[in-house]
C-alpha cells in the first residue's frame, strides 16, 4: 500500500498486497476506509503525529481500533507487538505520556466524550469521522472478491457494528461470513416485524379456557409456516373463522395472541368504526381500507370486532336497501374476484344468529368458534397472566368459587383492583388483594357439607348401578354470601354410544332423581336446591319427562310435538292429563332410584364419608369406594313401570 517512491501512501487505499493484510476482515476494512480518509493529509510514511479521532455514533471500539492499527502500522512501519492506538477516556496521562514519548498516536474519542482544550491542544489534528458509507462497503465487498451487490452493501451499511464483527471472523472465509450474516439479519427482522405489531401481547399459549379456539390457532400457525416455505398453497389454508361468545369472553386477546403465535401483524377493523365512516360509499371505503391494509402486510390476520353488526339481507326496513349494499361489499373482500390471499380473517360477533348466512358459507367465514366462559383452572390461568401469582391450593378453591360466572375481562379488572389496593397499603401484590376483590365467601357447616356430600354420593351410585361412566365428582366446602349456586357435581356418561330409546332416557331421569333420593333415605326429605332454576335435577327430570309424554310419542300416544322446552311449562299448564302422566313417570324413577339407595347404603354412606374428608375425586376413586361397598344383589336399575287410574 505505501508508494516508497513519493514517500506517500496510495490514494486509494484498497490497492494492497502486503501479507498482513491477510487477517483484515471486511468490516475492519470498511473502518479502515474511514480512518485513512480521515486522515489522508497525514499518511507520510514515517511522518510523527498525533490524532484525534471524532466519533458523533456509529462506533465500535474493536473495530475502529484495529482498523487504526492497520493504518499505523503501514504509516510507522511498526513491529505487531507495538500500538500507537489509544482511546480517550477519564484518566488518559499513561497513553498520552506513550504518544508524547513517540512523537505517534492516534486517539479514540468515543460517542458522548467530551475533549477537554488541553487534550485539543495536545493533538496535531481533530478529525470527526464519517459514518459508513456506500463506497467503503464497495471497497470491502471488492477486496473480499464478493459480488457488489447492492443488497449486499446496504446489509454492511445497516447491519450493527457488533454483528458484522462477530460474523466476519479469520478463521471464516468472507463468503461463509456474509451467508451467516444473511440468514441471521433475516430471523431477527422476522422477529422485529412481528414486535412491531404484537409488543408484549399474549401468545396462543397464554389463553386459557378457550379450548378448540385455541387448538385451531395452533394448527393455524403451523399452516402459515409452511405456506411461509412454500410447503403449502394458500387454498389449503382455513383462512375464514367467526368467532361468538358473550361480552369479555376474550375475542379480542385471542385474536391478538393467534397473530403473536403466528408470528404475523394484526389488522384491527371494527364494523361500527367503519360505519362511522357516514353514507354508503364511504362506509365501504373504510371496509376496503382496512381489507387492503391487511393485504399489504400479509401474510397477517384482519380482526373485525361487531361482524354481527352487519345485519341480515332478509331484513325488510327502510334501511334494507343500505345493508344489502354493505354485506354485498364484505363478499366481495372476503372471496370476490381477487381471492385474499395472504389474509387470515377472523371475525368476532355476540350473537351469531344475526349473521348473514352467506358470509359463512365455504371459502368465507366457514368456521365457527363459540367460546364459553372460562372453568376454574382456566380462569386461574387467566389470573396468572395477569398478575404473575400462582395461587395455593386453599387459595385456588377460594378464587375458584367467587369467581364462578367470570370472563376473562372481568378477572383482569379484578387484577387491576387488586393492585389498586395493594399499591395503597405500599405493598407487593399477593394472593390475599385478589382474594379480597371477590365476592364475600363463607364456609359451609359440616351439616351442610353432609346434605351436599349425601346429594351427589347418590347421582354417583345410581350412575354406576345403571351402568354410566362415571369420570369425577366434587363438592365445595365454600359459597358466596347471598348467592344460590351449584356446591356440587358428578361428571358421568353412559358406557356405550347406542340409539336413544325411552330406556335411555328413563336411565337419565332415574340419575337426575339419584341427588333426591339419596335424601330422601337418609334425612327423611330433600332440600330446595334440588328444585327451582333451569338447571336444578328436579326441573331437568321434569322437562326430560315431559318430552317422553309430550313431545317425543313414547308415552300414552305416538302423537308428537315440536320438542321446545321453552313450551313444557306450558303443555303442562293446560293439559293436566298429560302433567299426570310427567308426575307418575317421575314418581316410578323415583322409586328406582331410592331402591337403588336402599340396597347399596354401605356404598353410599362410604362415598359420602370419602367426600366430606375429600371433596374432590377421580372417576376411578369413586369406583373403587363404590366397589369396595357394594352389595351383591340381584339388580335393580331395571325401570319399574307403574300406571296411574
Amino acid at each position: 500500500m505505501p508508494n516508497h517512491a513519493s514517500g506517500k501512501r496510495s490514494r486509494v487505499p484498497w490497492n494492497t498486497s502486503a501479507r498482513d493484510w491477510r487477517y483484515v476482515t471486511v468490516p475492519v476494512y470498511m473502518a479502515y476506509c474511514a480512518v485513512a480518509a480521515a486522515l489522508r493529509p497525514w499518511n507520510g510514511i514515517e511522518r510523527k503525529f498525533i490524532a484525534t479521532l471524532v466519533f458523533k455514533d456509529d462506533y465500535y471500539q474493536p473495530v475502529y481500533s484495529q482498523a487504526a492499527q492497520v493504518f499505523a502500522r503501514e504509516i510507522w512501519k511498526s513491529s505487531d507487538w507495538e500500538t500507537y492506538i489509544f482511546e480517550w477516556s477519564n484518566s488518559p496521562f499513561r497513553d498520552q505520556s506513550l504518544a508524547e514519548k513517540n512523537g505517534r498516536g492516534i486517539f479514540l474519542s468515543p460517542p458522548g466524550y467530551r475533549l477537554t482544550d488541553d487534550e485539543r491542544l495536545f493533538s496535531d489534528t481533530v478529525v470527526e469521522i464519517e459514518p459508513r458509507s456506500p463506497e467503503y462497503a464497495e471497497a470491502a465487498l471488492r477486496r473480499a472478491g464478493l459480488p457488489v451487490d447492492d443488497k449486499l452493501v446496504e446489509l454492511l451499511i445497516s447491519a450493527p457494528w457488533p454483528r458484522l464483527h462477530s460474523a466476519f471472523q479469520d478463521r471464516r472465509g468472507p463468503l461463509q461470513a456474509l451467508e451467516r450474516l444473511r440468514r441471521e439479519t433475516a430471523r431477527l427482522k422476522e422477529v422485529e416485524r412481528a414486535r412491531a405489531f404484537n409488543d408484549e401481547s399474549p401468545t396462543l399459549d397464554d389463553m386459557h379456557g378457550l379450548g378448540p379456539a385455541v387448538e385451531w390457532g395452533h394448527n393455524l400457525a403451523k399452516d402459515l409456516a409452511d405456506y411461509k416455505d412454500g410447503l403449502i398453497n394458500w387454498n389449503d389454508i382455513d383462512a375464514g373463522v367467526l368467532l361468538s361468545g358473550p361480552p369479555g369472553i376474550g375475542k379480542t386477546l385471542f385474536a391478538t395472541a393467534l397473530a403473536n403465535s403466528c408470528k404475523v401483524p394484526i389488522i384491527y377493523g371494527s364494523v361500527s368504526k367503519w360505519q362511522e365512516a357516514g353514507a354508503l360509499d364511504a362506509h365501504l371505503k373504510a371496509m376496503r381500507a382496512s381489507f387492503k391494509q391487511a393485504r399489504d402486510n400479509a401474510p397477517s390476520v384482519l380482526f373485525i370486532d361487531e361482524f354481527d353488526a352487519l345485519g341480515k339481507r332478509t331484513n325488510s326496513d327502510r334501511n334494507s336497501g343500505y345493508h344489502n349494499g354493505v354485506i354485498t361489499g364484505a363478499l366481495e373482500q372476503l372471496d370476490g374476484f381477487e381471492r385474499r390471499e395472504g389474509v387470515v380473517v377472523v371475525a368476532a360477533c355476540n350473537h351469531p344468529r344475526l349473521v348473514d348466512a352467506a358470509l359463512l358459507r365455504a371459502g368465507r367465514l366457514d368456521r365457527h368458534l363459540e367460546l364459553t366462559l372460562p372453568d376454574g383452572p382456566s380462569r386461574r390461568g387467566i389470573l396468572k397472566f395477569h398478575s404473575g401469582i400462582e395461587l395455593s391450593a386453599s387459595d385456588a378453591e377460594i378464587f375458584e368459587i367467587g369467581s364462578e360466572g367470570f370472563s376473562g375481562a372481568e378477572i383482569e379488572r379484578l387484577v387491576r383492583d387488586a393492585k389498586r389496593t395493594a399499591r395503597r397499603r405500599a405493598d407487593d401484590l399477593a394472593a390475599v388483594h385478589i382474594i379480597d376483590q371477590l365476592p364475600a365467601i363463607e364456609k359451609l357447616p359440616e351439616e351442610y357439607l353432609r346434605v351436599i356430600a349425601v346429594h351427589e354420593a347418590g347421582h354417583a351410585l345410581v350412575s354406576y348401578e345403571i351402568g354410566h361412566e362415571i369420570s369425577g365428582i366434587a363438592i365445595s366446602k365454600w359459597r358466596v354470601s347471598g348467592e344460590s349456586r351449584v356446591l356440587g357435581s358428578v361428571d358421568s356418561k353412559p358406557s356405550l354410544v347406542r340409539a336413544r330409546t325411552k330406556t335411555t332416557y328413563l336411565d337419565t331421569i332415574a340419575i337426575f332423581l339419584g341427588g333426591i333420593a339419596a335424601e330422601l333415605e337418609v334425612f327423611g326429605s330433600f332440600a330446595d336446591g334440588a328444585s327451582g332454576s333451569s338447571e336444578a335435577d328436579l326441573n331437568r327430570a321434569t322437562d326430560l319427562a315431559t318430552m317422553i309424554e309430550g313431545t317425543q310419542g313414547m308415552g300414552r300416544t305416538l302423537a308428537v310435538e315440536a320438542p321446545d322446552p321453552r313450551e313444557f311449562a306450558r303443555m303442562r299448564l293446560y293439559n293436566p292429563e298429560l302433567r299426570e302422566q310427567v308426575h307418575v313417570l317421575l314418581e316410578n324413577e323415583l322409586a328406582r332410584a331410592r331402591s337403588i339407595i336402599q340396597r347399596q347404603r354401605p356404598a353410599l354412606d362410604a362415598l359420602v364419608d370419602r367426600l366430606q374428608a375429600n371433596p374432590t375425586m377421580t372417576g376411578q376413586e369413586v369406583v373403587q369406594v363404590l366397589q369396595s361397598n357394594r352389595r351383591s344383589v340381584v339388580s335393580l336399575a331395571k325401570t319399574q313401570i307403574r300406571t296411574s287410574t
